[in-house]
């Protein structure tokens, strides 16, 4: 489910630039660009991602920062000199700095053939793609060409996922799975195998799947 963007978000272990931006919904270049963060996109525990659109000198606007910043406390102690951290700053995994842009159309294909049992809606309290009712251990096969950009089970809500970049416009992700079969920097073809089917949120076998526009959701069907 894409949760309502914050004004900042500070990076938590675990953390990538592209899950922070998937959790959001927006396009993970473009945070990245609004935050001057260059590819492989490399971020750093701690530090602070800003939400806002781009203004014309490419900066944080100045009520972002007013409403992100704490005012600093002015103490009367005597203050301690904080002698040189000598450790080095926790590097958050970067995305894959392998180019990768696609095709400009792209030919979709089912990921798996299943009875719809969840429909699309944009809403963010309900379901930001559809679930496909399956069999457990069914295989899960990409629906167009393209890169792994996402591959694991860091995304509250999501289980075990797959997200599959098809050019600089589409994503394509794959949720609940029991079992991921490609690893982030692949790239795989239509129809080939990269995960199966694993439980939902019901229990039941399912898969869900998402097509993201420019990191907004869209209905698949």
């Amino acid at each position: 489910r894409v949760q309502s963007t914050p004004i900042s978000y500070q990076v938590k272990p675990g953390d990538t630039m592209f899950a922070i931006a998937w959790r959001f919904g927006w396009d993970y270049k473009k945070l990245a660009k609004v935050n001057a963060i260059s590819s492989p996109y490399t971020i750093y525990v701690g530090q602070v991602v800003y939400f806002n659109e781009i203004n014309d000198n490419n900066e944080i606007s100045a009520p972002a920062i007013k409403k992100a910043v704490k005012k600093p406390v002015v103490s009367s102690k005597k203050p301690t000199v904080k002698q040189p951290s000598t450790a080095s700053k926790t590097v958050v995994k970067p995305l894959s700095s392998k180019v990768y842009s696609g095709s400009e159309s792209v030919r979709w294909t089912w990921p798996l053939r299943g009875k719809l049992v969840q429909v699309f809606s944009n809403k963010s309290s309900t379901s930001n793609g559809i679930d496909l009712s399956s069999a457990l251990g069914k295989p899960v096969k990409a629906a167009s060409s393209g890169i792994i950009v996402y591959s694991g089970s860091g995304i509250q809500g999501y289980g075990k996922l797959v997200v599959v970049k098809h050019n600089d416009t589409f994503l394509s992700a794959y949720a609940y799975n029991s079992r991921i079969l490609v690893a982030e920097g692949a790239i795989v073809t239509a129809g080939q195998v990269i995960a199966e089917v694993g439980k939902g949120p019901q229990l039941d076998p399912r898969l869900h799947f998402e097509i993201r526009k420019n990191g907004k959701p869209v209905n698949p069907l």
